[in-house]
């Protein structure tokens, strides 16, 4: 029996009390190209927040007592349990969701060198289903191609007609302009029109858009970087002069100050930095 459904047997009671507060993640799995029962990843979340609170707890109290904080060990050991448990759970919860977005990411960053080739296939008089099958062999499109490949796959394997593998590739679209891209060519299809005079004209437009976020990332990344700079390194050099300060005139207990200053260094600027790589790492526009 595999995670999943153990987990769901441990708590499909409270999976089903809580169904509202989970029913956003059906989407979310879908967007993810997670193929996981919602039910079953609900169950999830409660399982990884469980066994976080039992790995949590003892390295909390085995940390604490090296720094010699005696019965404070274990409440601080409870702590630490309590928001690993509460973590563990929301990164499970929010992990399908961080998923979709990075998908969407991948395919709004590809999606204007991707249409470009998509206008000039359409010019080329190549049929619908053809020009999805070309793209999915340009692996440097990433998310893209995979997307042109299931839709690809839809027609020639499932042998579904173009506007039924369209609205299926919409409804598992995480990125609003990839699926208003294929609305339209749905309804070139259905209704007749020019499929490279409208690609031109969206391909341009993406083009347009990816320019203006290259600006805005660059401009971005300075403000992010004084950010850093600021709170991280200044901030962290600020406090630990300060506790010093306060140890030599006894108002604070040493051990206490050298508990936090241990904390500050060996987890919060840890932290504090990794946070800052990945948001300067979700808002960039470009491709890794």
């Amino acid at each position: 029996m595999d995670l999943y459904k153990t987990s769901f047997n441990l708590f499909k009671g409270l999976v089903k009390k809580n169904e509202k507060f989970f029913k956003p993640l059906s989407g979310d799995l879908r967007r993810a190209h997670i193929t996981i029962p919602m039910e079953q990843w609900a169950a999830l979340t409660f399982f990884i927040a469980i066994v976080s609170f039992a790995v949590a707890f003892p390295i909390g109290v085995a940390f604490t007592m090296l720094l010699g904080l005696g019965m404070m060990s274990f409440l601080f050991g409870i702590l630490v349990a309590v928001f690993a448990a509460i973590g563990g759970f929301f990164v499970t919860y929010f992990y399908p969701k961080l998923t979709a977005d990075e998908r969407k990411k991948r395919i709004e960053n590809a999606l204007p060198f991707g249409s470009l080739y998509f206008a000039t296939l359409a010019k080329s008089g190549f049929p619908p289903h053809k020009m999805f099958k070309v793209i999915a062999s340009f692996k440097e499109y990433g998310e893209l191609a995979k997307e042109a490949s299931k839709i690809s796959n839809d027609v020639e394997a499932l042998g579904l007609d173009m506007p039924t593998a369209l609205t299926r590739a919409m409804n598992r679209s995480p990125s609003p302009e990839w699926t208003e891209l294929l609305a339209g060519l749905k309804t070139a299809i259905t209704v007749g029109g020019d499929l490279g005079t409208y690609l031109e004209e969206k391909a341009d437009g993406f083009v347009s858009e990816y320019k203006r976020r290259l600006e805005e990332f660059s401009n971005f990344l300075s403000m992010l970087m004084e950010v850093y700079i600021t709170i991280v390194i200044v901030g962290g050099i600020f406090f630990i002069v300060i506790t010093s300060i306060m140890s030599s005139i006894g108002a604070v207990s040493v051990s206490l100050l050298k508990a936090i200053n241990w904390i500050i260094v060996l987890v919060g600027i840890p932290i504090l930095t990794a946070a800052f790589i990945l948001i300067a790492k979700g808002m960039s526009p470009i491709e890794d």
